[in-house]
């Protein structure tokens, strides 16, 4: 007899293919990152836009007015070459982009504080200015600094703030008067300061381990007198460490 076939038996399960892990990315949507589209290119735009503003600040300081090719400097009937026109004169030729992303940015530089060309660090710089003051009073007692001072001005943040005071009577020509005038009416005397650069080692001074202090890499630029001004704050007594020398003794 024939034997009969088994009826209802269960079928094997036939095995799936795994999915490859490139195509279930590609199947995810947009929807579900965690931010939505419109957020992602508002932060990509300002992020963009914050870059901008940062690299048009020290773009524009690097980019002066120039006389256009060829331009042949007005001379007199004798032939003597006259003055160039001022920088205002239509003579010159302005920068435009950069002009105009500085322009634009202006107002967010300055609340951020971004509006500089730190060309201070890099590529080439040329060293620091340091001021060194000595305020003579009427007894004869003779006080003396330096901005900045290493062991005097700490925190290192406290130190950066002097560096830039520093930095600024060079870029501004009242600056320096204006301190020695402060400098006079803190410490109630007749102030005397010398402005002085502070030249960075060439290499083979380094290799010479020629001290990052030597006085020979400290450059007199000036000397800047100043008065007190009529005020209560002549009779504030001098900061501790201020060094003090009797009989004007230097």
């Amino acid at each position: 007899m024939a034997k009969k076939r088994p009826e209802n038996l269960p079928e094997e399960p036939v095995p799936k293919k795994p999915v490859p892990k490139k195509k279930l990315a590609q199947k995810r949507s947009a929807d579900d990152l965690p931010w939505h589209p419109f957020w992602r290119w508002l932060v990509s735009l300002l992020v963009v836009l914050h870059l901008t503003a940062v690299f048009s600040a020290p773009w524009d300081l690097l980019t002066p007015v120039a006389l256009p090719p060829g331009y042949m400097p007005p001379i007199d009937a004798m032939g003597r070459p006259q003055p160039l026109p001022p920088p205002e004169s239509v003579v010159w030729q302005h920068p435009v982009i950069t002009r105009g992303l500085h322009g634009f940015f202006h107002n967010y530089l300055n609340l951020l504080y971004l509006n500089h060309g730190y060309e201070f660090f890099a590529p080439d710089p040329a060293g620091t200015h340091v001021i060194d003051y000595q305020v003579t009073q009427a007894d004869g007692k003779v006080i003396e600094g330096r901005l900045p001072s290493l062991d005097e001005h700490w925190p290192r943040l406290l130190y950066h703030r002097h560096m830039m005071l520093a930095e600024q009577t060079q870029l501004m020509e009242q600056s320096a008067l204006q301190y020695a005038i402060h400098l006079a009416t803190l410490y109630g005397g007749v102030s005397q300061m010398e402005l002085k650069m502070h030249l960075l080692l060439p290499p083979h001074r380094v290799a010479d381990e020629t001290p990052l202090d030597a006085p020979s890499t400290f450059q007199s630029i000036g000397i800047v007198t100043g008065h007190p001004r009529p005020s209560a704050l002549t009779n504030l007594p001098a900061p501790q460490q201020a060094t003090s020398q009797q009989g004007g003794q230097q």
